[in-house]
Parts: structure tokens; sequence; C-alpha cells
């Protein structure tokens, strides 16, 4: 000990030796602080979408058990927020789609056990406090926002309400947007996360879910679903003096509705103008930029899941069957309740169908000539997602092998 205190005497007996002492000191929280923490090049303090790839934390130190269990239990402040910026307050649950395949249904039975939703601006319709449209907006000369704080800050303000006249703990609040045409934008997701906090934490810290059904039945419920919605227009459309449909206000969209004969279009029609010409992997635009609209078909799962495995580290992301949902609720309901860590108490809610509809044009099953092209496209599609969910295991309670997807019957041609 005398001989350690002697040392320590000649060390800090000058102003040379108290500097070289200084950086002794210093060293390790040196090493800590370049060698620990993640790195990338930044560009105005977020990460450029060639470095995002850097950011999924598959390097993360701690077993995936850790990480997993840790994700949205922190100290951290309702909803992560003492680590963004101004203490911004994102949601922590992210439902990113895909649309036509029960995403309602789930987002309905999430608000019900008391997960937050987006507060709805005046103005909106209703269904916005299940969808935010944040990372699908487009303003009125067709582009998208810029995905940089500023904005960041206009979607935390959806789900600032949910720190406030809560019982529940901080760590214990979920919020969650269900917007199903987020799956088309992970690099905007990413770049919102990490504009808010840049070291990649509160990105960390998110959960994803996405329901997946089969492609072709996902494809004609999206038609029926906007058919529909398309024929009430027609309906309600004006009357002139000779008691007919004044077709040419109608405005439905351009995928659905035949300018030229002023009706709404045969699933055959839709599926050449849409489906088909839409086949193809489509890359995300740029987030920083105010780009194009991301003409890509949903039914794409793989190309879209490999984006995604790559921004955020595979466990976050639980990849649920739309086909489990309908046929075995329980099991299906029990894989989420477990993803988010809910509480016991809310084991006897139960889904209910949502957004349903049917004023008897319904189309009950594609022409099989119909399903014949479709299945060219999609059935390597679904092996390539088959192949790669078995590459990439996820979350414990995900469902493995994932449930192949079974195909609806057709129907031939009259005559």
């Amino acid at each position: 000990m005398l001989k350690n205190n002697t040392y320590l005497s000649m060390m800090t007996g000058s102003r040379l030796n108290r500097s070289v002492l200084f950086v002794l000191l210093s060293f390790p929280l040196f090493i800590y602080y370049y060698c620990q923490r993640p790195s990338s090049q930044s560009v105005n303090g977020m990460h450029s979408v060639q470095d995002m790839s850097k950011y999924h934390y598959l390097n993360s130190t701690g077993s995936t058990s850790n990480r997993y269990s840790g994700q949205l239990s922190s100290s951290s402040g309702c909803l992560n927020r003492n680590l963004a910026k101004d203490n911004v307050t994102l949601p922590n649950v992210l439902l990113i789609g895909v649309q036509k395949s029960g995403t309602s249904s789930l987002a309905s039975w999430m608000r019900r056990v008391g997960i937050c939703m987006s507060e709805v601006q005046p103005g909106e319709p209703s269904h916005y406090e299940k969808e935010a449209h944040y990372f699908d907006y487009f303003n009125t000369t067709g582009k998208k926002r810029k995905y940089d704080f500023d904005h960041s800050k206009i979607y935390a303000r959806r789900f600032a309400h949910c720190c406030t006249g809560q019982s529940k703990t901080k760590s214990e609040i979920l919020a969650m947007d269900a917007t199903p045409a987020t799956v088309l934008f992970p690099k905007s997701v990413r770049i919102t996360f990490d504009s808010v906090d840049p070291t990649g934490e509160l990105a960390k810290r998110a959960k994803f879910m996405i329901i997946l059904r089969e492609p072709i039945s996902r494809e004609l419920s999206f038609y029926n679903h906007y058919a529909y919605e398309c024929r009430k227009k027609v309906q309600s459309a004006h009357m002139d003096t000779s008691g007919h449909n004044d077709t040419k206000s109608i405005k439905c969209s351009a995928k659905l509705w035949d300018s030229k004969m002023r009706r709404v279009k045969t699933f055959s029609e839709f599926m050449e103008d849409n489906t088909l010409i839409n086949s193809r992997f489509a890359p995300e635009p740029d987030p920083l930029g105010r780009s194009s609209w991301r003409n890509m078909n949903r039914g794409l799962y793989a190309d879209f899941l490999r984006e995604w495995f790559e921004l955020f580290d595979r466990e976050q992301i639980l990849v649920l069957s739309q086909e489990e949902l309908v046929s075995d609720e329980g099991s299906f309901l029990n894989r989420v309740h477990s993803f988010l860590g809910l509480d016991s108490s809310i084991g006897n809610f139960h889904l209910k169908q949502v957004n349903a509809k049917d004023d008897g044009n319904k189309v009950k099953e594609v022409l099989c000539s119909d399903q014949e092209k479709l299945d060219q496209i999609f059935d390597p599609l679904n092996e390539d997602l088959y192949r790669l969910l078995e590459e990439n295991s996820g979350p414990p309670m995900e469902q493995r092998p994932f449930q192949k997807f079974v195909k609806r019957n057709c129907t031939v041609e009259d005559g």
C-alpha cells in the first residue's frame, strides 16, 4: 500500500504527471465510447440510406433472449422518450401490414385491451386512430414528405396523449400505429426513429408485426373492398333530369374505375392493369427526398421482409399468418400476447370481424384463367418467402415453420 501511495504521489507531483494521470484515467472511457457504441457515418445527425444496414442489432452484446426481453421494458420514460430529442413520443409498436389480411381486426382487439392509438387530428377521418398514415403520406403535389426530425415531431404529436393520465407505470405503456401501407417504407421508418434518436437505441426498442395472407385471396379482398367503395360513390352521384347517374363526377381510384366506360372494372381488368404490372421489385424512394409512391404489389412478401430484416433485428419483427387468425384465433392471439408482454388478464378478449363490406356484388372466386396467371407470379414468390423465414428465425413465439398458404377455389368462365 505504501509503495502504491508513493507511486501516486510521484505521478501527481507535477503538472506533467497530472496530465499523464488524466490520460490514464480517461483511456477506459475513450475505449468504451468509441468501441461499444454503434458507429456509422451520418448526415445532419441521421444515418444515410447507405449506412442503414449497419444498424441492425445482430452484433449487439448480450444474448438474443436478453435483447428480446428488454426491448419494451426500460427506465427510459414513457414510450422511451428520455432517449429522444425534445422528449418526443414515437409509437413503440407498429402493425405494418399487410392490407386486407386482418390488420383492422387485430388493431381493434389491441385498442380494446388498452393499447394506446394515434390521436385523430381535426378534419381527419376516424380511422386515423388506427392508421396515422405518416409513412405513406402524400401532399397535393403527389410527393412524399421528408423524413427528417422536424417532420418526425408531427408524427410524435399523435402519441403524446399516451403518456398523460395513465395508471400504468411508464415502462408498461404501449402505443401503436397500424397503418398497413407502412410495409412499403422500412427505410422511412428507420430514418424517422434515428432522426429522433441518432444512437439507434430507440429503434432497437420498437416492435413490428405483420400479418401475411395468401396473395391471390388478399388481391381479391383488396379489389372487393375498393370496388364496394367505388360503387357507393356511383350510387350517391348526382342524378340528372333523365334519372341517370352523372358518372363524370365520380372520384374513384384509377385502379378500380374505368374512366372510358364509366364503370367499375372487373377483377380480371383490375388484375391486368395493376397486379401483373406491379409484380416486380421496386426500390423504396429516398426517404430524405420528396419522392414518388412505391408502385409494388404488396404480395411480394419476401422482398419486403428482406428489407425489414436488414434494418431491424429479426426478433423485433413478429410474422403472423392470416390463415391461423381464421382457423386458430387463440394461438394467433397468444403469439401477439407473448410478443408484446401483455397482461394475462386480457385473455378473454376475442377478435371481431371488422371492415367486412358486401352489397351483393362481391366477387367470391377468381376465374381459373386469372388464377393461372397469378399462380405464375406468386407461386415462386411464396416459396421464396418460406425459405426466407426458415433461414431467418424470429422471436420465440413466432410460428415455425410458417404455415404455407392454402389456395382458394376458382371458377370456370361461362360459355
